[in-house]
């Protein structure tokens, strides 16, 4: 479902995604629509639901990361790596556990950047499990939101096309300038050496 962005990321395909398949988009916010942005499963109704909210790496499980991760088929990634990256997910990180089982995330996401102007979220999934009760939703939002908060105005990520209509609601659109995002393929150097 909307696990499908993977920016690595989104989720971030970028690895295996072929470049005719991602597209990239950013959101587009005025100052109403800024003003405006509200989360729509409040942290009350979540946790009457079963489910906490984590803002940090704390009782995160990166193996439990990885099996979700594997879940929406993106590739399992090595522990130590993974951890890393989490470590450098400075610009905001919210994931989702039942209460009942609090190391083990059931929704993830996470954007790194320069802390000012510029973050891309990475890394966006739902347990198949979990998908279609707005949980998806529930962690961009928040993402968003706290982004927003420190004052970034340019939040990007990349979608396979099957979920750019996730998106959309949330504020996301194609780059207006029609700007398109590009990938750094070793693969592709490699094909002009020989």
């Amino acid at each position: 479902m909307h696990s499908y962005i993977n920016i690595r990321s989104p989720l971030l395909r970028s690895t295996i995604l072929p470049l005719s398949l991602r597209r990239y988009i950013t959101p587009r916010y005025t100052p109403t629509a800024v003003a405006s942005l509200s989360i729509s499963i409040p942290d009350s109704e979540l946790s009457a639901r079963g489910f906490s909210i984590n803002y940090s790496t704390t009782n995160l499980n990166p193996s439990a990361l990885n099996d979700v991760f594997a879940s929406v088929g993106f590739p399992r990634r090595d522990t130590a790596r993974l951890n890393l990256a989490l470590s450098h997910s400075s610009g905001s990180l919210v994931w989702l556990s039942r209460t009942t089982d609090p190391t083990k995330p059931v929704a993830f996401a996470r954007a790194t950047g320069d802390g000012v102007f510029n973050a891309v979220v990475w890394d966006v999934v739902v347990d198949p499990s979990y998908q279609g009760i707005g949980l998806g939703k529930a962690v961009m939002e928040r993402v968003i939101a706290d982004l927003r908060e420190k004052g970034i105005v340019n939040i990007a990520l990349y979608a396979e096309p099957r979920v750019i209509s996730f998106y959309r609601p949330l504020g996301f659109i194609p780059d207006p300038d029609g700007i398109k995002g590009m990938v750094y393929s070793r693969r592709n150097l490699q094909k002009k050496k020989r």
